[in-house]
């Protein structure tokens, strides 16, 4: 008995071992990633955009790891090729970044993760193993895409343009409990109008009535709450427009990714970015001197908006997403927009021009489409914007939706 509990302790003395030195191992590499960052960040988000040759980076690794000695039981080669992975693959996430079916990852903890797959999300179990750790994570994700993520800018919003990702990320000490990501994936291989029927986003009528807009003239707003299929919606709507349609795509951060040709797709250059920024109000108004037949801008935020309905209203085809609670809220959400702008217009010209240059209003709730408003004009005298509705469900007191 007595040597049957020795072989039993020495066992989970082992395996606790083991554990022991996989996290020191994750520690280290963490803690040579960090001093990377902290030293040579521009060195990283070179290497990432193949600006810089690796070996450039590999000599820095090597000097910090002799520096510091490092060792963990493992030979310098293999803890360089692991630091590397650390830094250019995405780690514990990347089986979800692979997978296709799941749109977005989020952490708001080291140990608290979900995805949302086909729109429903779940847990995973996804750990960093310690806060340090998915801090020093989520910094060299903001860092190699191009962002800034530090004590001063505790906030960044980038783009993985190689891996269609968006990615926001935030420490402390804008976050009181330490780090979170939120990840957006967008699908390599576009869905068609047709792969949103089969999926549910859209039945027969939806998608002859969206077939039919394609091959139209008409402005499209696509709205609803954050991750309802706006951008879904429009990417497929824009790949179904006419062959020869020529379309200015201007975005905060890539996202469409079209697959039709005869595209221009244009973002905003941040004030990180180095020389003079450019916002996506000047994106949509410099696009009037290039011969369009459409304006897409991929979400509007802010005083593009104004610059948007004048586009739309000069006779271009205008097709945006935006947020707003409703088909009817949308207006109330561009006007609102507009304003900050400072235009000299008055608010009842603004609507005038919004009931004149908007068609259609397409409203999307839980990757579904809920409501569809024919936009009829807007009434000087009662002030209200004139709807005829061609798709839609009723709400129940519930919050739930009815046909």
């Amino acid at each position: 008995m007595p040597v049957v509990k020795s072989h039993h302790k020495l066992f989970y003395e082992d395996k606790h071992a083991e554990y022991r030195r996989t996290d020191d191992l994750n520690t280290i590499v963490s803690s040579i990633t960090n001093d990377i960052l902290k030293e040579l960040p521009g060195l990283v988000a070179d290497v990432s955009s193949g600006h810089a040759d690796r070996s450039v980076l590999e000599t820095a690794i090597i000097k910090d790891i002799d520096k510091k000695k490092y060792h963990c039981g493992v030979y310098r080669d293999e803890l360089i090729r692991k630091v590397l992975d650390f830094m250019f693959g995405y780690g514990e996430l990347q089986p979800y970044i692979d997978e296709a079916d799941i749109s977005d990852i989020d952490g708001t903890h080291y140990n608290q993760f979900v995805i949302k797959r086909n729109g429903v999300r779940s847990k995973v179990p996804v750990h960093f193993g310690s806060e340090r750790i998915f801090d020093t994570y989520c910094k060299l994700v903001a860092i190699r895409n191009g962002g800034i993520l530090n004590e001063n800018d505790s906030h960044c919003r980038v783009t993985d343009e190689k891996n269609r990702l968006r990615i926001n990320v935030s420490i402390k000490p804008r976050n009181i409990a330490g780090p979170a990501i939120s990840i957006r994936k967008h699908r390599r291989n576009s869905y068609t109008l047709q792969d949103l029927k089969s999926l549910g986003m859209l039945d027969d009528v939806l998608h002859r009535m969206l077939v039919k807009l394609a091959m139209s003239d008409r402005s499209i707003l696509f709205c609803g709450k954050g991750a309802a299929g706006k951008t879904t919606l429009m990417r497929a709507f824009i790949n179904a427009l006419p062959e020869m349609e020529r379309v200015l795509i201007v975005e905060s951060d890539a996202e469409i990714y079209p697959d039709k040709p005869y595209c221009i797709e244009q973002r905003i250059k941040k004030q990180n970015e180095g020389g003079r920024p450019i916002t996506l109000k000047e994106l949509v108004r410099d696009g009037l001197t290039m011969s369009l037949d459409t304006y897409c801008v991929g979400e509007i935020t802010g005083d593009e908006a104004w610059d948007f309905v004048r586009a739309a209203f000069s006779g271009h085809r205008g097709i945006a997403t935006t947020h707003s609670e409703s088909a009817e809220d949308a207006f109330a959400r561009l006007l609102t927009l507009s304003k900050g702008a400072n235009i000299g217009e008055s608010e009842k010209t603004i609507k005038e021009m919004l009931g004149k240059s908007i068609d259609t209003i397409f409203y999307l709730k839980d990757f579904k489409v809920v409501e569809v408003l024919e936009v009829v004009g807007y009434d000087t005298c009662a002030d209200a914007f004139e709807y005829k509705r061609l798709y839609g469900c009723q709400t129940d007191k519930m919050g739930g939706l009815q046909a």
